[in-house]
């Protein structure tokens, strides 16, 4: 992705005081981020949801993912939120073992649809392609 383009995405998102975007660093560099969104569906009312806990391999089973969660956490009841919801591909058993452990549970198991409805369909598409791989910045 065109650095001008996620720019202007993450000035959008944290203009936004519905979402939060926290940043994890150490010796100076990014070393995780996690993004998580207030939403709400006519049967729940309000959650917050984790869009993305990104953390780089070299900083993995150091506490960082947990700390960002536990951020993630506080600023959801601070928006009057209950419930804390992520959605993790089927292929990431240790992100799995890692969100039982910080006390989330595995409601349900389902497929996830999109349809792009423009004209750069595919190229839309393949931005909500879970891509598993590891991480560096």
């Amino acid at each position: 992705m065109e650095p001008s383009v996620l720019r202007a995405r993450l000035s959008r998102i944290l203009a936004r005081s519905d979402q939060r975007f926290l940043v994890a660093e150490a010796e100076g560099r990014t070393v995780a981020w996690l993004h998580a969104a207030v939403s709400e569906y006519v049967e729940t009312g309000p959650f917050v949801v984790i869009g993305g806990l990104v953390v780089g391999t070299s900083h993995r089973k150091q506490g960082i993912g947990r700390q960002l969660m536990e951020q993630a956490e506080k600023w959801a009841t601070e928006q009057g939120c209950s419930i804390v919801r992520l959605w993790s591909s089927s292929g990431r058993t240790a992100a799995h073992r890692f969100y039982e452990q910080l006390g989330y549970t595995n409601i349900k198991t389902q497929y996830a649809f999109a349809k792009s409805v423009a004209a750069t369909g595919q190229d839309d598409l393949n931005r909500f392609v879970p891509r598993v791989e590891e991480k560096e910045f």
